[in-house]
């Protein structure tokens, strides 16, 4: 255990020293330097003048440098002691100011059995400062079927209050916000749609093939969606807007629960693997925005909205959704194999609704409840 501090500390020593190029580091160094001189410079000059003369005045030599050791060994330890506090003052400080900073990570856990690898602990290893952990635990299954959603709706709710409460207590500018999770499209969107506000938010997806957590940072690769049926849609009152990003959304299943005028939007080289740019999802939600804008303005009122895409997609695409200007939206959980395939969703807090509710699919949804 002693052992392993040790090299711990060992460790942070030599990459400070190598990695820092700091005021503190050269006077150090000076000193040390200097330090060397004072005990091995009689020596060294009188190996010197060996080589060079073939004989050395050690006595004169020994006794013209011991006059200057007290001098240059002062000055030394002067400069390593003005190193080692300034050192000591620039580590408070930095600790201070990592103390302050707090990374608030919200992980929303919806579709795993198992707890699998925190992304608390993912942000922990790559930033700065506290963390605070937000679980959305929104796991309630039974054979694989999600049940209570009401329940899951309360709790996304109460996570939105207590994560109003963390940002106001201290500096926002000090303050970081992460989310990440494996939920159901529902929870999902409608973590995005309450989370609007709260300003920048970093966002970190499930990488299924290296099993771990990996931040939304890729390149745009500037694919876009193919928009089919908009131009037939004209003084309906609510749609179906099947929006296809990495699978393929299926007529058939469609069909076991609407029977309302569809809008399709299917990413062009539609792809599993394709979400991983911030970027260009910001982009395609705005896409999404534009079709729902020109809905909104053909005098629909409400979308009834089938999403295939990954967890950080549906994030935000809930985020970028205007909740104002907008038309009402309801996001539907698929269960493939049923009927109907889209048995249930929730009612979207936007459009003048106060508070998200679910809305129950009976059959083929019509229209309003």
């Amino acid at each position: 255990m002693l052992k392993r501090h040790l090299d711990n500390l060992l460790t942070k020593i030599i990459d400070w020293w190598f990695r820092v190029a700091t005021i503190e580091r050269y006077l150090i160094g000076s000193g040390l330097a200097l330090l060397l001189g004072v005990y091995g410079s009689a020596a060294a000059i009188i190996i010197f003048l060996r080589l060079v003369l073939g004989v050395a005045p050690e006595g004169l030599v020994k006794e013209t440098i011991e006059t200057l050791d007290v001098v240059i060994l002062g000055f030394a330890l002067l400069l390593i002691g003005t190193g080692v506090a300034l050192a000591v003052v620039r580590f408070f400080g930095e600790a201070r100011m990592r103390s302050k900073k707090r990374n608030v990570v919200i992980e929303a856990r919806g579709l795993r059995d198992d707890d699998g690898k925190a992304l608390a602990d993912t942000i922990r290893n790559a930033h700065e400062g506290a963390v605070i952990s937000v679980l959305l635990n929104l796991r309630n299954k039974l054979d694989g079927e999600i049940i209570k959603p009401d329940k899951a709706v309360d709790e996304i709710m109460v996570m939105h209050r207590h994560l109003n409460q963390t940002c106001e207590d201290g500096d926002r500018n000090d303050l970081k916000t992460f989310y990440g999770g494996l939920a159901p499209v529902p929870y999902t969107f409608l973590t995005g749609v309450l989370l609007d506000d709260e300003g920048a938010i970093i966002t970190y997806d499930w990488d299924r093939v290296q099993e771990t957590w990996r931040k939304v940072d890729d390149n745009d690769d500037g694919r876009s969606f193919i928009v089919e049926g908009l131009d037939a849609i004209w003084d309906v009152a609510e749609v179906v807007v099947a929006l296809a990003f990495s699978y393929p959304v299926n007529d058939d299943d469609l069909n076991t629960t609407f029977t309302l005028p569809e809008v399709t939007l299917t990413l062009d080289g539609m792809s599993s693997d394709g979400h991983w740019s911030q970027q260009k999802q910001n982009r395609l939600a705005q896409e999404f925005f534009e079709v729902a804008k020109q809905l909104s303005g053909r005098g629909v009122q409400r979308i009834h909205l089938v999403l295939a895409a990954p967890n950080s997609v549906v994030f935000t695409f809930g985020r970028r959704y205007d909740k104002r200007n907008l038309p009402g939206i309801v996001v539907y959980q698929y269960q493939r194999g049923k009927k109907p395939a889209y048995p249930w969703g929730i009612l979207m807090p936007v459009a003048g609704v106060e508070r998200a509710k679910v809305f129950h699919s009976l059959g083929s949804a019509k229209g309003s409840d």
